[in-house]
């Protein structure tokens, strides 16, 4: 029975080794602090996407030509009309789009704003002062690991999101949750990279992956404290079961 008590206590020492020191976000001795970031954020169009491009100007007429229509019928004449659609364009594998007029357009790798200033210079041999509005209808991205809720996320077009955003989105890193060794696993032209930040120090704030591009995958990984239950969590409920069982022995014998 004494091996045994020493046993435990190890047991419930490794369980308990989380401090604050590695579960608190942003730590610095010196408050406020003031971090700027390297650079704006700016979604990149990539393979897959499914742009929603529509295109206006002073010349509505001449401005059609650019946006796809479909053929309805008319429930009460029974003859086919017009209607404008969601106009939807799928990047190819190979980054191309095709659009009337313009045909076949190579957009992946361009940021929107560069995809604009493209059409635009295209688009304004046709038509006077051409305005473009283009949305990136699948953006996503995905996190998971010691996180409350892992899973897709579904973003609006472009919309600015940060790792804590996600983070958020996701319930939080759970207590076992790595704050220091954060993964986000992105790909740039073909090429996978993975890189790792610490949310325990404010100069993550500077990092390119301070904000997530689509398709990124954020994993948080266990702390020590996870890993180590883990690894002895066999022998602990062995050890328990064994603990109890002298117990009641001993209890009997006295009686």
């Amino acid at each position: 029975m004494k091996k045994i008590v020493p046993l435990l206590v190890i047991i419930v020492s490794f369980q308990s080794c989380i401090t604050t020191k590695n579960t608190v976000y942003v730590q610095s001795e010196n408050f406020p602090i003031s971090v700027k970031t390297t650079r704006p954020f700016e979604p990149i169009i990539k393979s897959d996407n499914i742009l929603n491009i529509t295109v206006s100007g002073d010349n509505p007429e001449a401005a059609a030509v650019f946006n796809l229509v479909t053929l309805n019928k008319n429930i009460n004449t029974d003859k086919s009309i017009n209607t404008p659609t969601n106009v939807t364009y799928l990047v190819d594998n190979e980054g191309f789009i095709e659009m009337p007029l313009l045909g076949k357009i190579h957009v992946a790798g361009l940021k929107k704003s560069e995809l604009e200033d493209l059409l635009k210079a295209r688009i304004g041999k046709y038509l006077a002062n051409p305005i473009l509005f283009i949305r990136i209808l699948n953006y996503r991205l995905y996190v998971v690991g010691e996180v409350n809720r892992s899973g897709e996320q579904k973003l609006d077009s472009g919309e600015r999101t940060t790792i804590i955003e996600a983070l958020s989105r996701a319930g939080d890193l759970t207590i076992n949750g790595n704050r220091k060794r954060v993964k986000i696993i992105r790909e740039i032209d073909g090429i996978t990279t993975i890189n790792t930040i610490d949310l325990t120090n404010p100069d993550f704030i500077k990092s390119d992956y301070y904000y997530l591009q689509q398709n990124d995958v954020v994993y948080v990984e266990p702390n020590k404290a996870k890993i180590n239950t883990s690894s002895i969590l066999p022998y602990a409920t062995a050890l328990s079961i064994i603990a109890s069982t002298i117990t009641v022995y001993f209890l009997v014998k006295k009686l």
